[in-house]
């Protein structure tokens, strides 16, 4: 069988590998001031007329849209106090410069604006907010885990206290219900999904684009709770040197850089990325005997090509490799092999990561709105590691390959895309004495029909049916919308089903850093959910320039079935079943975002989840999720940005932790967690070719009590490092310099 699907795969990947897409329309938006001079306006929104392909420019005013039409096409452009432009753009028209007028005359009006840190896509059905290059550099963001600080829909902290993995929550629920993906391919799947987050480094990045509830049935059957899409840099558009440096007190030190190189203008064009860290310092704030932060190395590199032929082609492709080790566990004083000697406890991991990948598509020139694109992803994930007296070794090959067809029935106002689709997965693993050894294939076909008569209104409904070689068959059917209600007040509204295919020991590090025993109570079904959700999104103009932007969203999610990580049947054992009763979540958020004055822009939020799971026998309140959350942040920055101050501070409400702890009590604790308060702070100083930045994370300088529990004796029944619910790393000053050749 395994001999079949590897023909099947490369059969698959020849025909991928040589097809290619189109180019895009690369622009810049500007405007003239009084005296003559052009100047960029950034931020600025650009959109294919009657679709919802839309892009938005970078602070240098420059965009690049993907282009599927055939024939000539209408590009609407607008700007806040700017009369909005629309243009025909002929087909070998691929280079556009685009003047835009002011809305009415003023006296004198600042041209020059910042790119906002983040905002709601204006254009897409799907509620999607936005993280831009300028967000993500508000804060030191080494990596994607760290990009959401400044955000009240994604919550990230640490999954234990000894191995560094870094896991998210949206809706309260794990991130493993969110679909991560880099640039629409599946990247945190399976192995990947404890220290995947850590993989991407921050500076690799322009964007990322977070959408709540079920996504499109383009991308799979595996959104329940989410999406998170992150946008690389790109080979045409990107400065040709950068470099980073970064340090903090705690002894953690990395670099990353990239490069462009144009081969041919506008045909071939490539880019290397490059990110290398280490955390040197061992660091124990409680005084427990643990580290606080394994011992890290950690190397990442990245190739990617753009390969263009004008008018009719378009081929992305490239390859990451990874190599992460780490050294964890009672090690304040002794190297690994020391402290196994003398009987410690050692928490070792080495990663191995390599993928390969392609992204093409070409146009039909004679039929309007059609085209192909043909997408696909090899992956080799090994990880070799030692958790106590327990090894845990795991080595996962992956395929994914995705071909979607776009076309229109009779107009632009009815769109259609439909595919097939394949995912493939080999699984080695062994823990302790046990091996779970498995393989999945999940061949899939979708199709779904978009209607947008005009801009005020868009409808979304799409259904896809996968057969899983273990599970069966998979319906999985999803619906959008979005209304203009009035002319600044959008509604927007989702449904649709989620399944999932679990890797327990992959997704919950916090268990093997225990000395709980695991209990399998039976095999696990594929998980499986439904999703729901409102939002409303108002904008009222405080001035010509400046608006002030409201949300308040509303999503359930319904599990049909959830592998359970049972933590309330005993302190000394971790039961895991499927679900038996009723899971679900409930989350209210509301959000305001404005700019009060030239430069000064605050953001404010408040969450609310009810999340609540059937553990031994009775439905409680999901162990480790924090009910209450409060987002405050404040960005500032003087003439020409020479100078941009940043705060951000949170409030995280209580959380239940599991059932008859004695440790935890002993500890000083209840039923529920206290509440805190985090505070982010970082000053950046622009020169011309470089920047420098000073900040501090955690200035309250609060920490979780007692994140290990009996770490004097982690070999006995008792100690657990899983139960985490708030900082293990306290008060943190860091610096870091930015260089940059365009």
């Amino acid at each position: 069988m395994k001999t079949f699907i590897s023909a099947v795969l490369v059969a698959l990947l020849i025909p991928v590998s040589l097809a290619f897409g189109q180019k895009p329309l690369n622009g810049k938006v500007t405007s003239t001031e009084p005296d003559g001079k052009s100047v960029p306006l950034p931020y600025a929104n650009v959109y294919w007329s009657g679709t919802q392909e839309g892009t938005v420019a970078d602070e240098n005013g420059r965009f690049s849209l993907e282009r599927k039409f055939a024939g000539p096409a209408k590009l609407v452009v607008s700007f806040v106090g700017y009369l909005n432009d629309t243009l025909l753009v002929e087909p070998g028209r691929h280079s556009l410069q685009i003047n835009l007028k002011k809305g009415a005359e003023l006296d004198e009006v600042e041209i020059r604006e910042r790119m906002a840190g983040s905002f709601i896509s204006s254009i897409k059905p799907i509620k999607t907010e936005v993280i831009t290059t300028a967000g993500l550099q508000k804060l030191a963001c080494c990596n994607l885990s760290e990009s959401f600080e400044n955000n009240a829909t994604v919550d990230v902290g640490f999954s234990d206290a000894v191995t560094g993995a870094r896991q998210i929550q949206m809706l309260g629920l794990a991130g493993i219900y969110s679909q991560l993906m880099v640039e629409n391919i599946p990247f945190t799947r399976g192995l990947g999904s404890a220290f995947g987050l850590t993989y991407i480094p921050g500076t690799w990045m322009e964007s990322i684009q977070i959408s709540k509830g079920t996504s499109s049935v383009v991308n799979g059957y595996e959104s329940t709770t989410g999406q998170i899409n992150a946008e690389l840099r790109k080979p045409w558009d990107s400065e040709k040197f950068f470099l980073n440096v970064y340090a903090n007190n705690e002894g953690r030190a990395e670099v990353n850089a990239h490069a462009t190189h144009v081969l041919k203008e506008d045909v071939l064009s490539t880019m290397v990325l490059a990110h290398a860290s280490t955390q040197m310092s061992r660091i124990d704030m409680n005084d427990d005997g643990f580290l606080d932060q394994p011992l890290s190395r950690h190397v990442n590199v990245s190739n990617r090509w753009s390969y263009e032929k004008h008018g009719v082609t378009e081929s992305k492709f490239g390859f990451n490799f990874l190599y992460d080790e780490r050294d964890g566990g009672q090690l304040t004083k002794l190297s690994s092999d020391d402290a196994v000697q003398n009987g410690n406890y050692v928490m070792k991991l080495v990663t191995r990561r390599a993928q390969l990948y392609d992204k093409t598509g070409f146009i039909f020139r004679n039929l309007p709105n059609t085209s192909l694109g043909l997408i696909f992803s090899g992956l080799y994930h090994e990880q070799e590691s030692v958790f106590g007296r327990n090894e845990y070794n795991a080595r996962q090959l992956g395929f994914y390959g995705n071909a979607i067809f776009q076309s229109q029935i009779g107009n632009e106002a009815h769109i259609y895309n439909a595919g097939v689709s394949l995912m493939y997965d080999d699984y080695d693993e062994a823990f302790a004495d046990s091996t779970f050894d498995r393989f999945e294939s999940v061949p899939g076909i979708f199709a779904q029909y978009t209607y947008n008569p005009d801009e005020k209104l868009s409808i979304i409904a799409g259904l896809r049916v996968d057969h899983h070689n273990r599970y069966g068959t998979l319906v999985t059917p999803r619906f959008h919308f979005k209304v203009n209600l009035f002319e600044k007040t959008v509604l927007r509204g989702s449904a649709g089903k989620g399944y999932r295919s679990a890797s327990v020991l992959a997704e919950n590090t916090g268990m093997l850093v225990s000395a709980r025993q695991l209990v399998f109570r039976e095999d696990f079904r594929m998980e499986e959910a439904w999703n729901y959700g409102l939002n409303l999104t108002q904008t009222i103009a405080l001035s010509e320039k400046r608006d002030l932007v409201l949300s308040a969203d509303f999503y359930r999610t319904d599990f049909i079935n959830q592998v359970i990580i049972d933590l309330d049947q005993s302190y000394d054992r971790i039961v895991l079943y499927n679900l038996d009763g009723t899971s679900y979540s409930n989350s209210f958020q509301v959000n305001a975002e404005a700019a009060l004055f030239e430069g000064f822009d605050v953001t404010a939020a408040y969450r609310l989840n009810d999340v609540r799971v059937t553990t031994a026998g009775e439905l409680r309140e999901r162990p480790l999720v924090s009910r209450h959350k409060g987002l405050f942040t404040m960005s500032y920055a003087t003439r020409f940005e020479k100078w941009k101050f940043d705060f951000t501070g949170q409030y995280h409400g209580r959380t239940r932790l599991p059932l008859d702890v004695p440790h935890l009590e002993h500890a000083g604790y209840g039923e529920y967690s206290p509440d805190y308060i985090t505070i982010h702070t970082q000053i950046t100083r622009k020169f011309k070719k470089w920047d420098a930045y000073l900040g501090v994370e955690n200035l309250t300088n609060f920490m979780q009590h007692h994140p290990v529990l009996q770490a004097d004796n982690p070999f006995e029944s008792g100690f657990d490092a899983g139960m985490i619910w708030g900082p293990i790393l306290g008060r943190m000053f860091y610096a870091g310099i930015r260089y940059s050749i365009q």
